[in-house]
């Protein structure tokens, strides 16, 4: 019985660790590199664009809106507009209005409202 102890531990040892991806830049994380399919890169083509185009934004957001939980405003140098972002999104992070941040997700479209992004990931760049 100890020897098949022994030889269970040694085989414990000799598995290797599983762990998640590291980038560049070291620190656990996902992937770290060009996105694609991104088709509006600023404010100004993310209103121009379709209902549900995939969109990657760099600015800021400067204020939360009156009366929601999850609705912002966000600015880069070409315009403004509202970006819907669930609070799982900041995973805990604080974002102020001088924080610089990457938002990536997709144009929402209502037909009676105005244009919207709604935020799948935000990266916090300062």
């Amino acid at each position: 019985m100890r020897y098949l102890l022994s030889f269970l531990f040694a085989l414990l040892l000799a598995v290797p660790a599983q762990a998640a991806f590291e980038g560049p830049g070291g620190g656990a994380g996902g992937f770290q590199g060009p996105t694609s399919g991104v088709q509006a890169d600023t404010v100004k083509k993310a209103l121009d664009a379709s209902d549900d185009t995939p969109v990657m934004l760099t600015g800021n957001i400067t204020e939360r809106q009156a009366g929601s939980d999850d609705k912002y405003l966000f600015k880069d140098s070409t315009g403004q507009v509202v970006v819907d972002i669930d609070h799982k999104v900041f995973a805990g992070r604080t974002v102020t209005p001088q924080t610089r941040v990457r938002l990536s997700g997709k144009v929402d479209k209502d037909l009676m409202g105005p244009t919207e992004v709604d935020v799948k990931i935000l990266e916090v760049l300062q």
